[in-house]
């Protein structure tokens, strides 16, 4: 999945797009860089959690 369409996942889905667009931008690139499928808010917040913790 390409960049592109990974963040219109994120704007299809209004929680997601809220919480994604309230990420660090420097965590939001590495969500993105990261081309990990997320579905659900959970699985956006674990992996958000994960790059801010490792940051």
């Amino acid at each position: 999945m390409e960049q592109d369409e990974l963040k219109t996942a994120y704007e299809s889905d209004p929680n997601l797009r809220d919480y994604f667009d309230s990420l660090p931008t420097d965590v939001q690139g590495k969500i993105l860089a990261s081309k990990v499928e997320i579905s659900t808010l959970g699985e956006l917040m674990k992996v958000a959690e994960h790059f801010q913790a490792t940051m």
